[in-house]
């Protein structure tokens, strides 16, 4: 916790009086600061039995007690300390009292300077099973402490955000079927799990989408749906099937790719997934054992690649060029981009920048696709009928691009991965940290990443200063 660094001050000398404990002897040791995206990574020698305190401040010095600095009680090494403006030195140090003593002798003073994420990645160990390792194909994010990423097969992995960490990298641990906990699995309406977390008999997806709105939800090629509060104990659903269809847990379809959950103009919250040959259908409720709704108006047969709700509109892509949005999930309108996208072009993954979004002017959405191609979208208010108006850019000697996520410290910024480890970002909005000045960047500058990881990367998502990545083969990877 933090605590105001006066009031800090009098207990320590409260406790000093009546302590019971000698103060340690020694400063703490090995005191390291590196710099990150809104965020300062300390590591120091921990030692048992002591309590560790970091203080720390804007600027090149800092000491316990000084006016405008901050204290953390109870770090642990490693310890992120989050919420930092980027572009700015910081000063830390640190000391530590033995249980109820006074603090002993504050170690060196130790800097780090913050900025924007994006240009270097640590690659991961891979993650699979015994059977071997499985492509992972999305990605998603709780909004507190746990990702869930899922794969070909039934792959399911759950792991919990942890800055710093580097094996694995960026989470804690990678829960999976044989690990503990293990990923369980439920019949819809059962309270029975599958012994030895297998999935049911027959149900055998290949995963391609996960999201969450409050739980998990995931899925599969081939229609099946399986739905976790926690990411750890997931319960089957009604397969996506169309009326007449194989119902029961295998859907009868193939070739979906994504899905969504947002609110509709005229039905209320509804599921929309989407697939190969302009596949795209509906459901209100995914407990409910009744057929998912074929939607018919798209005006397009092509193969579908993502869909996402993007501030009060469902935004899908696909080849050759498609860019649907919708309010309603019924009536879809293709978007014009300009300069036209060079035929036969896919678009894979869109995001929308919330913060940027209420700016006029700025890049609010980010579309990402095949050869380096990128579609972005400026808000126009007075129309709530349409999300932007798009323009394309086309990155020289980009590979294709896969996925796309806003991130930063203050949420300005746009990167995406593919194909080679392939990562690009830009930012539609610049913090003058010093003037308070902010500047819009439209069209955005687009850089690509100087120190990429070598594989393949599929999905990645921010959270307080780190991309996470996954993509082929298990593999995943940070970037700070």
């Amino acid at each position: 916790m933090r605590l105001p660094i006066l009031i800090i001050a009098s207990l320590v000398a409260v406790s000093g009086c009546v302590s019971k404990h000698d103060p340690p002897d020694l400063a703490p040791t090995g005191v390291t600061a590196v710099g990150g995206d809104g965020v300062a990574l300390l590591t120091w020698d921990q030692l048992p039995d002591l309590t560790y305190w970091i203080f720390y401040a804007p600027g090149n010095s800092v000491s316990p007690g000084q006016v405008g600095s901050i204290a953390i009680k109870n770090a642990v090494s490693p310890r992120a300390v989050t919420g930092l403006l980027n572009d700015t030195p910081y000063a830390f140090v640190m000391n530590a009292t033995n249980q109820d003593s006074a603090a002993g002798p504050n170690s060196q003073v130790v800097r780090a300077n913050t900025r924007l994420a994006g240009d270097f990645w640590t690659k991961g160990s891979e993650q699979g099973t015994a059977q071997g390792l499985k492509d992972l194909n999305a990605l998603a994010f709780n909004g507190a402490a746990r990702y869930v990423t899922v794969g070909d097969g039934t792959t399911i992995f759950a792991g919990d955000f942890n800055y710093g960490h580097t094996d694995p990298v960026g989470v804690t641990e990678w829960f999976g079927p044989a690990t503990t906990p293990p990923i369980t699995w439920f019949l819809q309406g059962s309270d029975t799990s599958t012994p030895g977390g297998a999935p049911p008999a027959g149900f055998a997806p290949d995963f391609k989408a996960v999201i969450f709105n409050g739980a998990f939800v995931a899925l599969g090629a081939t229609g099946e749906v399986a739905t976790s509060a926690d990411g750890l104990n997931w319960v089957t659903h009604h397969a996506v099937v169309t009326a007449g269809g194989l119902g029961g847990i295998t859907g009868g379809l193939t070739g979906l790719t994504g899905i969504a959950f947002g609110v509709s103009t005229t039905s209320g919250f509804i599921y929309i997934a989407v697939g190969s040959g302009g596949q795209m259908y509906t459901t209100t409720d995914l407990t409910a054992l009744v057929d998912w709704t074929p939607v018919t108006s798209l005006g397009t047969t092509s193969n579908l690649t993502s869909i996402t709700f993007l501030s009060g509109f469902f935004i899908v892509t696909g080849e050759d060029g498609t860019l649907l949005a919708s309010v309603d999930g019924a009536n879809w309108t293709q978007q014009t981009i300009t300069p036209p996208l060079p035929p036969g072009t896919t678009l894979r993954s869109a995001a929308y920048m919330t913060n940027a979004g209420v700016i006029a002017g700025a890049v609010s959405f980010v579309a990402v696709g095949d050869g380096g191609v990128i579609v972005s979208g400026t808000r126009d208010p007075s129309n709530i009928t349409q999300p932007g108006i798009w323009t394309s850019t086309l990155i020289p000697g980009a590979p294709n691009l896969r996925s796309v996520a806003v991130g930063g410290a203050t949420g300005f910024r746009f990167l995406a991965v593919g194909q080679g480890g392939t990562a690009v970002f830009g930012d539609s909005v610049v913090n003058n940290v010093t003037t308070g000045v902010q500047s819009l960047v439209n069209p955005i500058q687009w850089s690509v990443a100087s120190q990429p990881q070598p594989g393949d990367l599929s999905s990645v998502h921010f959270v307080t200063g780190q991309y996470l990545a996954v993509g082929p083969a298990g593999g995943n990877a940070v970037c700070h």
